[in-house]
């Protein structure tokens, strides 16, 4: 019997116990409380933390070239059409940025807003870096709606790449004899906007589309704002890459448009036209094969 009481005695003190705790429960949640405070960090948007393409991330090297290793050297431009499916990846997004992705257009944009990368005035590609641009001549040639202050900086700009459709580089080729490689390495890259061609005097439509180069940047300064920022993978989401990695390890579709010669690095286009302009495109090319070919087997 004393045994039972003691049991009894127990009980409610524990029941009592558990309900004074009950009331006194430690919630984050008050009464009234909105929810907009509930949390007031933002969640991560991946499950895991990005640890390739950071902003602290570097460019890799180039490596030193002696001039007397270098038995044979030519220039070479393409175009770069961000038509062509494998290179949609460097067309979008058209306007801004998403989840932190830039076009290429766009990233050279902000690398020239933030004066990390020079822009010159397209006047020539054989004097490239002759005359430097500043971002109100880029807008002019956009035909972008900006409003400058005072000191012409803009304050307010409503532009998109949607109108840069290609980009002309230019390119170094070289067969280096310490190591016995034809390499390459780009040297400038410009944006081409196409523009709708109007007849002066009676303001009509022309059939005529003018290809108009906005501004030549250098690419080896590019390169430190290329290294920091990737590109969407279309394969893969875990897998992406900087726009750096792409452009040297040559992850883009494009067409030679002009090599060096006697004529003053005259384009295809200046002498021929169509079918006949792709396959003296694919003569360069092959021409480039073959200069390795022989180097290596005589």
């Amino acid at each position: 019997m004393k045994t039972f009481r003691i049991f009894l005695l127990a009980v409610v003190c524990s029941g009592t116990i558990f309900t004074v705790s009950a009331q006194n429960v430690n919630t984050s949640i008050s009464p009234g409380s909105a929810v907009s405070q509930l949390n007031s960090e933002v969640p991560p948007i991946n499950i895991y933390k990005r640890e390739n393409i950071i902003p602290e991330k570097k460019p890799v090297p180039y490596t030193y070239i002696r001039e007397a290793d270098v038995m044979w050297a030519k220039d070479i431009w393409r175009v770069i059409d961000l038509r062509e499916r494998v290179n949609m990846t460097l067309r979008y997004p058209i306007s801004g940025k998403m989840e932190e992705r830039y076009s290429l257009f766009n990233l050279l944009m902000e690398g020239i807003r933030s004066e990390e990368v020079t822009p010159y005035q397209f006047t020539s590609f054989q004097t490239p870096f002759k005359q430097p641009t500043t971002l109100k001549e880029i807008y002019s040639t956009l035909d972008a709606d900006t409003i400058f202050d005072d000191n012409g900086n803009p304050t307010e700009i409503s532009t998109n790449s949607q109108n840069i459709k290609q980009f002309v580089i230019q390119e170094k080729w070289f067969f280096d004899k310490q190591s016995s490689v034809m390499k390459v390495r780009i040297y400038s890259i410009a944006p081409v906007i196409f523009k709708q061609q109007y007849n002066p005097v009676t303001g009509q439509m022309l059939p005529q589309i003018e290809r108009v180069p906005v501004f030549v940047v250098y690419f080896p300064q590019c390169r430190r704002l290329f290294a920091t920022h990737f590109l969407y993978n279309p394969g893969n989401d875990a897998q992406n890459i900087s726009f750096d990695d792409l452009f040297f390890q040559r992850r883009f579709a494009s067409t030679v448009v002009a090599e060096s010669n006697v004529y003053g690095n005259r384009f295809i286009t200046d002498y021929l036209r169509g079918q006949d302009a792709l396959m003296e495109a694919e003569n360069i090319k092959k021409e480039l094969f073959n200069m390795e070919h022989d180097l290596w087997e005589y």
